[in-house]
Formats: structure tokens, C-alpha cells, sequence
């Protein structure tokens, strides 16, 4: 049977009041005693329930982790930065997978309440008003990664989506490209749908293109989808620019090109979005929008750093990114 706190107690000649104050450094002890109190620690190897420590002093040192899919090499590059970042800080991390399932995230808020954690990063897609309840209730930091939603509680991470798509464009337009398309992610995603949309048609007007001129097609961030939207559109027009909204549609759209043996970059320009590892590596290699996933999650963590430590920070954090050229572009 293991060893409790009053066996600490006994073999160091003091009280139990006297080891939980050495253990949680809480309170006035006297050098003397707290020396016994840490060589009998030491001597025995004793390690102090964590639960019930985090109960007294109302902080565990663990941060909830949300994401959606950790098969998508982008999260789990922001799960790496998390976890590096947080051990660097002392902090542990909890993490779970919610496939963008609202249900799933408002289970997993109250289920990281329950559990004590000090403040949670998730990213979704949306912010309902399960997610505005769960958040007026809690009276811990929440971090979001990837969009900008409402709210004076939380804490959001994410680059200017709308800005990057534009300029992503207007390189494809300044290589040559007329006639343009975009595989769109769903508009109900913010961030990587309408802004990344609304982005691609502010650059095809001011490029003297008309909107009606332009095909669009909605796919759901998967290769194979890409796949499906680049058959429709060319089915509908001969397009020689197209712009994914992110980098597994572009490699999908790739795809189809090279099996219709159509040449790439000479007949169609193709420009993806987020920049993982497998777009350096395809053939031809993606030129894209690049956001650093990794520098994302650590940022989320010195976020949660700074806000309990009560330093000031920006409610909305603006991440750096830029235009990688490479083979699918002139």
C-alpha cells in the first residue's frame, strides 16, 4: 500500500498541515522542517495525488486540446507545437478529436470542466450558441485556432484569410491566368470557406474579369473532393487558373489534370492553401498559401500563458503567412 501524507508526516517529525504546505508551497514553514519534509519526499519517492493537489490549489497545469481530424498532417503539426510549447511551460495537455462535430465539442468543453483543466485551444468551424452557453459559464481561458468568432471571452488565432486568398489570385493572375476558377470550401466555414472565397473574388474583379466568367465549386477540404470539383469544372469551362482552398483539393484537382493528360503549369495553374508537407513533395510540387501549424500551436499556448498570468494580449492574434511558389505556377 502506498504511502499518504500523514506517513510523510510521521517519518518527518512534523504535521500533515506542515508536508501540504511544502508540497503545494503554500503558507510560511520553517526552513528547517521543510528540508526534513523534502528529504523524506525524496527518500520515499513520494508523488502527491495530482487530482486532489489541483483541487486545493484550484489549478492543475493541464490544458484541453479540440481539434478536428488528427489524421490531417496540418493538426497535427498544431498538436505538436502545443505539446512542445506546453512542456516548455510545465503544463500538461489533454487532447480529443471531435470530426467538427458541435455535440462532440460542447461534450468535450463540460467533460475538461469536469476534469479541471486550466484553459482550453480548440478549433472549429462554427460558434454556436451551446458553444456562447458553455463559454459564459466557464471561468477559464479558451483559445480558438482558425477563425474569428465573437465573443469577449475568447482568445482567437488565425491568419488574414481573405487578404492571403487575394493575393494568391493575383499571382495567378499576374502569371498569365484568364480564365479562373476556385474549389471553394463550404461558406459556413468562415475563415477557410467564405474569406478564402470572398478573397479569390475581390482579386478576379479588380483583374477586369467578370464574376459571371468565373467557376466555382464546392468541395470539403478532401483529395478526393478536389478530385470531383476539378471534373466539373472543367466540364463546364476550359479554365487555366484555378485556386483551391486548401492544399488537399489543389492535390486532388492535380489529380484529375494529370490523368486528362493535360500539362501543369503550361495549360493550368493550380495554387493550394495551408502548405503540408506532402505539397512540397507531389509532383508537380503545389505552390500554395503557407501558414505554419506548428508556430500556430505554440502561440495558443503563450496566449493561455499570458492571459492567466494576467499580461496583456489581443483578444484576436494575427498569425503571419506567404506565397510558396513551386511547380504547379509559372
Amino acid at each position: 500500500m502506498g504511502l499518504n501524507i500523514k506517513d510523510i508526516a510521521k517519518l518527518a517529525g512534523v504535521s500533515p498541515a506542515t508536508v501540504s504546505r511544502v508540497i503545494n508551497e503554500t503558507g510560511n514553514v520553517a526552513e528547517e522542517k521543510k528540508q526534513r519534509v523534502l528529504k523524506v519526499l525524496k527518500e520515499t519517492g513520494y508523488k502527491p495525488n495530482a487530482l486532489a493537489r489541483g483541487l486545493l490549489l484550484n489549478k492543475t497545469n493541464v490544458i484541453g486540446v479540440i481539434v478536428p481530424d488528427l489524421s490531417n498532417i496540418n493538426f497535427a503539426e498544431f498538436v505538436k507545437g502545443i505539446e512542445n510549447e506546453a512542456k516548455l511551460n510545465g503544463l500538461g495537455v489533454l487532447l480529443t478529436t471531435s470530426e467538427n462535430d458541435t455535440d462532440s465539442e460542447i461534450s468535450y468543453f463540460q467533460l475538461f470542466k469536469e476534469k479541471r483543466v486550466d484553459g482550453i485551444i480548440f478549433s472549429g468551424t462554427i460558434f454556436t450558441e451551446k458553444h456562447r452557453e458553455e463559454l459564459e459559464k466557464a471561468d477559464i481561458p479558451f483559445i480558438v485556432f482558425g477563425q474569428w468568432f465573437e465573443h469577449y471571452k475568447l482568445i482567437c488565432v488565425n491568419i488574414d484569410n481573405e487578404k492571403a486568398a487575394y493575393e494568391a489570385t493575383k499571382y495567378l493572375i499576374s502569371k498569365g491566368a484568364k480564365n479562373l476558377s476556385m474549389i471553394m470550401g463550404p461558406l459556413w466555414d468562415r475563415s477557410a470557406g467564405y474569406d478564402r472565397y470572398s478573397g479569390f473574388l475581390k482579386a478576379v474583379v479588380e483583374g477586369g474579369i467578370s464574376p459571371k466568367d468565373v467557376v466555382l465549386e464546392e468541395g470539403d477540404f478532401t483529395i478526393k473532393s478536389g478530385y470531383r470539383a476539378m471534373k466539373r469544372i472543367l466540364e463546364k469551362k476550359n479554365v487555366d487558373g484555378v485556386l483551391a482552398a486548401n492544399d488537399f483539393m489543389a492535390l486532388g484537382a492535380i489529380k484529375y489534370l494529370v490523368d486528362m493528360g493535360m500539362m501543369i503549369p503550361d495549360e493550368v495553374q493550380i495554387m493550394g492553401f495551408d502548405d503540408n508537407m506532402i505539397s512540397e513533395i507531389y509532383n508537380p510540387s503545389l505552390s500554395t498559401v503557407k501558414i505554419n501549424f506548428y508556430e500556430a500551436g505554440r502561440i495558443c499556448v503563450k496566449a493561455f500563458v499570458d492571459r492567466i498570468n494576467n499580461k496583456p494580449i489581443e483578444n484576436n492574434i494575427l498569425l503571419p503567412y506567404e506565397l510558396v511558389i513551386r511547380g504547379s505556377t509559372k
